[in-house]
């Protein structure tokens, strides 16, 4: 599975879980980062990110960019695109 969500409500805690409960089902996950208004807009909170792909988030790659584009790169990068 690649998990592909955003960052304005839960999708990153659901998606943690789910890697931790079956990690061998799981090639990465990938967060889009929303802007501050389309955070509030989604009734979250804006939450600060690094931006850079994580391997030991939950041993697989954790992906972050502001748009599909810079998702997509990052997934090419590790082969998975």
């Amino acid at each position: 599975w690649l998990l592909i969500g955003d960052d304005g409500q839960h999708d990153q805690e659901i998606y943690g879980n789910f890697v931790a409960s079956h990690p061998d089902n799981v090639a990465a996950v990938a967060i889009r980062q929303l802007s501050p208004t389309q955070s509030v807009l989604a009734r979250g909170l804006p939450v600060p990110t690094d931006g850079s792909a994580s391997a030991d988030r939950h041993e697989r790659p954790w992906m972050c960019a502001p748009d599909g584009a810079g998702l997509a790169r990052q997934l090419s990068e590790t082969g998975l695109l």
